[in-house]
């Protein structure tokens, strides 16, 4: 089910986590700055990072009615900057949910873009996709004008959509029709 990965643009890969990339996946992972706007809990120990990665490693197929992460390297000196997940919750689905992180240091440089410019389309041919769905904290703008450039379409703020980390958040659901 793989058989699309790894994609290279010029500066970016993205490939199926190894076991090995834990100290990596950690640096971004366990950041405050960038869990903020996460569901994942922070601090983010190096232990479940090891396990997390172990796990995603063992993917052979996409786990239907969880989560996959693909890892995002830089090129150039083979150094993973970031992730994405995919979400299928429902066999035979023709949609799935996006998310993605990325370290700060690559922040505003157009690395996640790049990657999922070219692996949006590869899913699509993969799975047979006829939409990819995202949902983003309101008070992360730039995850939004990401999306809007990838062709994700808004729909309306959705107030106190959801209870992360002790605070109700607003949320933008946003919808790539494929």
């Amino acid at each position: 089910m793989f058989d699309f990965l790894p994609i290279e643009t010029e500066r970016v890969r993205v490939r199926q986590f190894y076991v090995d990339d834990a100290f990596s996946f950690h640096s971004w992972r366990d950041n405050p700055d960038v869990a903020r706007y996460t569901l994942w809990e922070y601090p983010y120990s190096m232990e479940e990072a090891e396990a997390f990665c172990a796990e995603q490693a063992g993917y052979r197929t996409f786990p239907v009615g969880g989560w996959c992460q693909l890892l995002v390297e830089e090129r150039a000196l083979g150094k993973a900057i970031g992730d994405v997940g995919l979400g299928i919750h429902v066999a035979g689905e023709d949609s799935l949910t996006l998310g993605y992180s990325l370290h700060p240091n690559y922040w505003g440089k157009g690395y996640m873009y790049e990657a999922l410019s070219r692996l949006i389309p590869s899913l699509h041919k993969a799975l047979s996709l006829k939409c990819i769905k995202a949902t983003i904290d309101a008070r992360n703008p730039a995850s939004g004008k990401l999306l809007e450039r990838l062709g994700f379409e808004a729909g309306p703020l959705v107030k106190q959509a959801a209870f992360v980390k002790g605070e109700w958040c607003d949320e933008y659901d946003y919808e790539l029709s494929l």
